[in-house]
């Protein structure tokens, strides 16, 4: 982990961009051939969901680079899916101290978090999840996030 020579925020190395403001990082390493294998062999299984099969490719690439967004965020949806919410939870923590101010995880983590029945928690993911929607550079939609933000409160 570095720090985002823009803002100070904490950057991993395998983000090509600061997860607050959106600055390039000048540390940036992509992952390894074996890893962009696994990473993708993961993605295929998920999108054909084949749910288990996918966790164990995220899992392996978190094993071999414990630094890479993307095989914990859907490590914890396919956890997710198979019905593993506290493990689910624990992927996506690790998901958002890599990308701290990425709205998606702490939308995700209010959502597992509401499934577990831990609803103060969920409140409060949801609620750092609203703080950050205006300001997070990853985001395309704001507007259609807001509003599934709002929902998810509402459910609460």
């Amino acid at each position: 982990m570095s720090k985002c020579p823009n803002c100070g925020a904490v950057v991993s190395r395998r983000d090509q961009v600061c997860s607050y403001c959106g600055t390039e990082n000048p540390n940036y390493i992509p992952p390894d051939d074996e890893v962009n294998a696994l990473l993708e062999k993961g993605m295929n299984a998920y999108l054909q969901a084949e749910y288990a099969l996918a966790s164990a490719c995220y899992r392996q690439a978190v094993e071999l680079d414990p630094d890479i967004f993307t095989a914990y965020f859907y490590l914890a949806a396919s956890l997710n899916v198979l019905g593993r919410e506290e493990e689910a939870i624990e992927a996506m923590k690790k998901a958002r101290d890599i990308r701290p101010g990425n709205t998606a995880v702490y939308y995700n983590l209010g959502l597992l978090s509401q499934q577990v029945g831990k609803t103060q928690e969920a409140r409060a993911y949801l609620q750092q999840a609203q703080q950050l929607v205006e300001s997070d550079p990853m985001l395309q939609d704001p507007k259609q996030m807001r509003q599934r933000i709002k929902n998810a409160l509402a459910d609460l």
